[in-house]
């Protein structure tokens, strides 16, 4: 069950991500921006395949993929949380980061539910 779990997280969290760097990064944004989520993208791709391919044996223990993939989760649990309390206190439409519309909230939701669904595994005992 556990695999099953992390997997739908990678799914959630990568799903997210894209949404977001569609959703967030205007087409005047600078090249840095969309540096940022080709990097976030891409650690998400080679970690999860690296997850993905693993034997059952390797997924349950800790190597390389399922550690980056935990502190990822949780630093990108920290940044969305963060990212919903900025969004509360700026009025500035044109400022970066979430402006808590419902639109924002989706991609925020998918990372946040995602990143929960992998923390729990974290806790749990393979079975």
């Amino acid at each position: 069950m556990q695999v099953k779990i992390r997997i739908a997280a990678i799914i959630l969290i990568s799903a997210g991500y894209g949404w977001a760097g569609g959703h967030y990064i205007p087409a005047n944004s600078p090249l840095i921006a969309y540096s940022f989520q080709f990097v976030v993208i891409a650690f998400l791709l080679i970690a999860g395949i690296k997850y993905l391919s693993a034997t059952e044996n390797e997924r349950q223990q800790r190597n390389w993929s399922v550690i980056a993939l935990s502190l990822f989760s949780t630093l990108s649990l920290v940044v969305n949380i963060l990212n919903i309390i900025h969004g509360a206190y700026t009025t500035d439409p044109n400022s970066f980061g979430s402006h808590n519309t419902f639109a924002d909230f989706v991609p925020i939701g998918f990372i946040i539910l995602g990143t929960l669904l992998w923390i729990s595994t974290m806790f749990r005992k393979a079975k």
